[in-house]
């Protein structure tokens, strides 16, 4: 049961908002839920393809990369030259998109390790955004690009952030796509025995290339919405996703190597780390301490995990 539902997902995430109740004041009010619900979402969406990727049997470091150049592409394409943004996302797509079918494919046919293709992969990204823009990010998002990670922003009247809804929409998305469909089961699939996956006939090259892909590609357009939120972008607005998106999706509970988890696993460890956090920031520790939790997060997730396996395997 603890494997198909998030149960100590939610009694870390319900222990963590109450020691936060406790410890600051303001902290449950609807102002300060709010602005902890936008931070959240867009530490989810952004880590919704290493959740994938990480289901089928990899590891996405150029998660910084993609967010940069959504971020910037959005800055300077939308805010300066006046692109419409429907045009920036699909040159977005379009490059994040193929930097990461790209990576799938190494990954895949070469046989490289995913850490280091991806992580050589956000070297190249963020390089190229530094040779494309000289260095001189300048100019503003679109304005109306603010609104959808707006605080206070209304969705169709309701009073919470079209972010949020959007998220809603991701998990229920997601949750269909991997549960109720052919193309699911054989990403999992993958993820679980990729030779008995072949033998089952999923070609595993397309599940990793897709993956990669599709993940690249929702990373980029989740850099354009926190451009939006931020107001601007610089070569390193995707750095603070490096640690903090892994970390979301491990302790959402979705396994490295066990091929086991869902997106809404890494909504829920994204509000666990958003509240954490809020609440170190309120006694005063600073983004060198919130890396080293984060940090220590990663270590006793990934020791539980092979803990688990172990105890499998002797049963």
């Amino acid at each position: 049961m603890l494997r198909r539902l998030p149960v100590v997902q939610l009694v870390v995430l319900a222990a963590v908002f109450a020691w936060g109740t406790i410890q600051m004041d303001g902290f449950a009010s609807p102002s300060s839920l709010k602005a902890m619900s936008v931070i959240a979402c867009l530490l989810a969406l952004a880590s919704l393809g290493q959740t994938l990727v990480i289901i089928i049997g990899g590891l996405d470091l150029a998660i910084p990369g993609y967010i940069t150049v959504g971020a910037v592409a959005t800055v300077v394409l939308g805010g300066t030259h006046g692109w419409p943004l429907w045009l920036v996302a699909l040159f977005v797509v379009a490059v994040c998109g193929a930097a990461g079918a790209l990576s799938g494919a190494i990954c895949h046919y070469l046989k490289v390790q995913s850490l280091v293709v991806t992580l050589g992969m956000s070297a190249v990204l963020t390089g190229g955004v530094l040779i494309a823009t000289k260095a001189n990010i300048l100019g503003m998002p679109p304005a109306s690009l603010g609104s959808w990670t707006a605080v206070m922003g209304r969705t169709f009247g309701l009073p919470f952030p079209p972010v949020v809804a959007l998220t809603v929409l991701a998990v229920v998305g997601t949750w269909l796509f991997l549960a109720h469909t052919p193309a699911g089961r054989r990403l999992y699939a993958t993820g679980a025995n990729p030779r008995a996956a072949e033998g089952l006939g999923v070609r595993t090259a397309r599940v990793w290339i897709g993956t990669f892909a599709f993940g690249a590609a929702c990373t980029g357009l989740t850099g354009m919405l926190i451009a939006g939120f931020t107001f601007g972008a610089s070569l390193s607005t995707g750095d603070p996703y490096f640690y903090s998106g892994l970390a979301a999706v491990l302790v959402g509970g979705t396994a490295l190597g066990t091929a086991q988890g869902d997106f809404l696993r890494t909504v829920l460890g994204a509000l666990t780390l958003t509240g954490l956090t809020t609440i170190l920031a309120g006694l005063g520790l600073g983004e060198g301490d919130t890396r080293i939790l984060y940090g220590i997060a990663i270590i006793l997730v990934v020791l539980a995990y092979g803990r688990g396996r172990r105890l499998r395997d002797r049963l």
